[in-house]
């Protein structure tokens, strides 16, 4: 029989398992939670082939599951089921009112249990200690994207705890985000990880929106600036890297970006323009007040990138 070489791969694995090569078993998962974001995580855990079963307090949600993985009437079944519980509530405090019993402590008892809602660093330290006490596994995880984009190769989940734990389960973690990203064994590290990356998202979000009414209000080609936005993007990331050099040389002096005495002086002209619109112009002045604190700083002839220190300045 003849075999192509980009066959071969796949026809060595098929002889080894013939062969009787022993295959590494896939975890049994559950995710309790089916909201938005709980379903989009269940069904891509469901498409990267792995067995997991489902709960929800809803019946409506877990009955829409039916045919496509195992469904639990109860989220003791599921946890019992289970060697890796994943928990998709609103809150860590309504998690609480699901799992301090006795028999769902009995079943998480040794296994893996990964909250991934919406928390508080205080709320992530709290919920591991709870789960140290009842002899639960404990990762934290903070999903830094909306739930269209779950599964998605450049998607980036957080998690925080036990390096082992999380070694063990990587596999089928990668099946909800590309980018499956482990900040250390400091229980509150994926909260804090959130927070980060929700200064980079929401002052994308807000700026481009800001810059969308903006063309409105003056007439602009709305459909145009959506073309051209991809533009800028870009070139934030590029001068991301610019920054990064900076920030761990702590050098602020570039020949490249512009100095922030000069984005002071663009923020102020921005404001009068904004205004002259008709917008209202809480955006701009609030850039106006971060480049003038830290212009009074001393950092006028420095880079944007100085801000860092602006930033964590007392």
């Amino acid at each position: 029989m003849a075999i192509s070489v980009n066959n071969l791969d796949h026809y060595l694995k098929d002889r080894y398992q013939m062969a009787g090569e022993p295959q590494a078993a896939k975890p049994k998962i559950a995710m309790l939670g089916l909201g938005a974001m709980g379903s989009a995580l269940a069904n891509s855990i469901i498409n990267g082939g792995n067995d997991l079963i489902v709960w929800n307090r809803g019946v409506d949600r877990r009955e829409s599951f039916r045919g496509k993985c195992a469904v639990a009437e109860t989220a003791v079944a599921a946890c019992e089921a289970a060697e890796l519980v994943l928990c998709c509530f609103p809150s860590y405090d309504g998690a609480l009112t699901v799992f301090d019993n006795n028999d769902i402590k009995s079943a998480l008892k040794g296994k893996t249990l990964i909250m991934m809602g919406t928390a508080v660093p205080e709320e992530a330290v709290k919920f591991g200690a709870w789960a140290s006490e009842n002899g639960i596994n404990y990762l934290d995880a903070k999903i830094a994207t909306t739930p269209v984009e779950i599964g998605a190769e450049t998607t980036v989940i957080f998690y925080a705890g036990r390096r082992e734990q999380f070694d063990r389960y990587e596999g089928p973690l990668k099946s909800m985000a590309g980018r499956t990203t482990y900040v250390g064994e400091k229980i509150d590290n994926a909260c804090l990880g959130d927070f980060a990356f929700l200064s980079v998202y929401w002052a994308g979000v807000v700026g481009s929106l800001y810059g969308a009414a903006f063309c409105s209000a003056t007439g602009l080609d709305l459909d145009q600036y959506f073309d051209l936005t991809q533009s800028f993007m870009h070139q934030v990331e590029s001068q991301n890297r610019s920054y990064r050099t900076m920030i761990l040389n702590r050098d602020y002096t570039s020949t490249v970006n512009v100095a922030l005495n000069t984005d002071l002086g663009a923020a102020k002209l921005m404001v009068n323009a904004t205004k002259a619109a008709g917008l209202q112009s809480l955006f701009p002045d609030t850039l106006v007040s971060i480049f003038q604190d830290a212009v009074d700083r001393g950092y006028g002839l420095k880079d944007d990138a100085s801000l860092f220190e602006v930033f964590q300045a007392k």
